[in-house]
């Protein structure tokens, strides 16, 4: 994986690669606290429900990713937000 990384940073610009890998992929925690300013509209990088959260996705040792962003997750649970078919 550190491998993919050092590759992807040589033809990715440093702020193209923070949106690739973190967008939306932690939750906000100034929102939490209702103190986010990028709340209405919304520009925030950190997301704030459930539904607005992305997984990041990972190589695996046999060279397929943890998930395919092209398609919904088939196994979503909409209690906790965890697609048990790709988070890991």
């Amino acid at each position: 994986m550190a491998n993919d990384q050092q590759q992807l940073a040589l033809i990715e610009k440093p702020l193209h690669l923070s949106y690739l890998r973190d967008f939306r992929v932690e939750q906000c925690q100034l929102f939490l606290q209702h103190k986010c300013t990028q709340h209405r509209p919304f520009s925030c990088f950190y997301w704030h429900f459930q539904n607005q959260r992305r997984r990041r996705p990972f190589r695996r040792a046999d060279g397929t990713f943890s998930y395919d962003p092209d398609f919904y997750c088939n196994d979503y649970d909409e209690q906790s937000g965890v697609c048990r078919n790709g988070d890991e």
